[in-house]
């Protein structure tokens, strides 16, 4: 049984705000709980078509305002919440994927710069592929965006320093967006 002094880490929970006149997206602190936290060992599969990360669960007292949209920020670590579900009396339990933001500019190869948001990265998993060896290296990754930000096939994505071409949108989820992305280099 969940009682309130098993909540001993402090979690800030964040809210994604649209800030027009810099046509920027970014996460930011709305307020801060006590939960009890709990690595997991198994990975959380915050994506459908990407790798999963580490997890980990939070019990917390329950509140209705916190929704899946919601991020946590604990130990310095960005949360990805996957899942709030009801606990014991009067607590709830959210599962959350341990990522790395990136910062990430849509419509890259536009002139006028584009909308920065905040995305996360993660591996495409492909099972095992025998790829040919030649002289150009293609990096195919996943980038997971809050629901709010859209990006079209056929367009380029900067992340960091590095502009990717958006391949394949998966939209369907109700709280997130995945892209395929790719980069090709010559070696």
């Amino acid at each position: 049984m969940t009682t309130g002094s098993d909540l001993k880490e402090r979690v800030q929970v964040q809210s994604l705000l649209y800030y027009p006149e810099a046509n920027v997206y970014a996460w930011e602190v709305k307020r801060s709980t006590w939960a009890k936290a709990e690595q997991d060992t198994r990975k959380n599969l915050f994506s459908s078509v990407g790798i999963g990360a580490r997890g980990v669960t939070f019990t917390l007292r329950r509140n209705p305002e916190l929704t899946i949209v919601h991020s946590f920020l604990w130990r310095g670590q960005f949360c990805f919440l996957t899942s709030i579900v009801d606990g014991d009396p009067g607590f709830q339990v959210v599962q959350a994927a341990l990522c790395d933001l990136v910062d990430c500019i849509k419509d890259a190869d536009m002139e006028t710069q584009g909308c920065r948001f905040p995305g996360i990265l993660t591996e495409k998993y492909v099972g095992h592929e025998q790829l040919d060896p030649h002289a150009e290296v293609t990096g195919d990754l996943v980038l997971v965006t809050p629901k709010v930000v859209s990006l079209k096939p056929g367009s380029w994505v900067l992340i960091g320093e590095r502009h990717f071409l958006v391949r394949v949108p998966h939209e369907l989820d109700p709280y997130k967006n995945e892209y395929e992305i790719r980069r090709t280099e010559d070696t």
